[in-house]
C-alpha cells in the first residue's frame, strides 16, 4: 500500500477531508477498493473509479485492473473467445515465421500455441500447457529459471492483472485451486494482491541442452483477442544467439501435451 494511502488528495467525486468516504458505498478509499476486488461492490460510478485510481496512487497496470473490475454487468468470458479458428490459424502462421522463440498465451497464461523454437525453449519442463503451472509445478523449474523467485512473483501478479474482470471465470476456478494447493509460494504471493504488466522483460534460463540463455521477452498485444498475447524471446547477447541456433538444429524432444 503506498504511503499516505489512507488520506489521499482531494478528488472530484469524493467528499473532502481526512476521513473521506466513497459516496457510492460509504467506505474508506482502501476498503472500497477491496470491496471491488472481492465482487461486493459492482456498480461504482465513473467518478468514484477515477477517484480511487488517484487516491490509491495506482500505476497503469493497477488502474486498468480496477477499471476492469468496475465494469457494470461485464459479460462472462468464454474460453477462447476473441480468437476464432481463422485468427488462430493466422497467428500460428505468424509464430512460424518468427526466427526467435515465441508463444501465444491467453489471459490465464495458458500456452495456446508456439513456434518450434518456443516449444524447444522450455523443453524438459512438465506440465507445459500453462505458464503458471510450469513455473510452480514442474520439477526442475527452480533450476531452469535462473531468477525463479522473482519470476514466480511476477507470474502470480501477471495472472491476477490479466484475469481482470474475468476473475470468476471457469478456467481460473480450475487453475487456482491446483496452484494454491500445491505451491506455498504461489499461495503467499496470491494473497499479496500484487499486479504486474510488462511490455519487455529480461529472462535468464539454464536450458538442459542449450546451456545458459539471456533473453529479452517482448509482450505483443493482440487487440480484440480477449487477452491473448504473443511472448517473443529475443537473444540478449551473442552467446544466446549462437545457443538458439544450435537448439534449432537439434531434434526436438517429445513431451506430454
Amino acid at each position: 500500500m503506498p504511503d499516505g494511502i489512507g488520506y489521499g488528495p482531494n478528488i472530484t467525486g469524493w467528499p473532502r477531508g481526512r476521513s473521506a468516504r466513497c459516496p457510492d458505498c460509504d467506505e474508506t478509499k482502501w476498503r472500497c477498493y477491496v470491496r471491488l476486488e472481492q465482487g461486493r461492490e459492482r456498480r461504482p460510478s465513473p467518478a468514484v473509479v477515477k477517484g480511487l485510481c488517484r487516491a490509491l496512487l495506482l500505476d497503469a497496470a493497477a488502474e486498468r485492473y480496477l477499471r476492469e473490475l468496475s465494469v457494470v454487468e461485464a459479460p462472462q468470458a468464454v474460453e477462447g473467445a476473441g480468437m476464432d479458428a481463422d485468427r488462430l490459424d493466422a497467428v500460428h502462421q505468424l509464430l512460424g515465421s518468427m526466427t526467435v522463440p515465441a508463444l501465444l498465451v491467453n489471459r490465464w497464461l495458458d500456452i495456446v500455441d508456439s513456434n518450434a523454437l518456443g516449444d524447444r525453449l522450455h523443453e524438459g519442463l512438465e506440465p507445459r500447457d500453462n505458464y503458471a503451472r510450469m513455473v510452480f509445478l514442474a520439477p526442475g523449474a527452480r533450476e531452469f529459471f535462473t531468477d525463479w523467485p522473482e519470476l514466480a512473483r511476477c507470474v502470480v501478479a501477471a495472472l491476477r492483472a490479466q484475469a481482470g474482470s474475468e476473475a470468476g471465470s471457469a478456467r481460473l476456478a480450475r487453475l487456482l485451486p491446483e496452484l494454491l494447493a500445491h505451491s506455498e509460494v504461489f499461495k503467499a504471493a496470491w494473497g499479496e494482491h500484487h499486479l504486474y504488466e510488462k511490455a519487455i522483460d529480461h529472462k535468464q534460463f539454464q536450458h538442459p541442452r542449450a546451456g545458459s540463455l539471456a533473453l529479452n521477452q517482448h509482450v505483443l498485444e493482440l487487440p480484440g483477442s480477449e487477452g491473448h498475447r504473443i511472448w517473443a524471446f529475443h537473444p540478449a547477447d551473442d552467446a544466446t544467439s549462437k545457443a538458439l541456433l544450435r537448439l534449432t538444429a537439434l531434434r526436438p524432444r517429445r513431451h506430454a501435451g
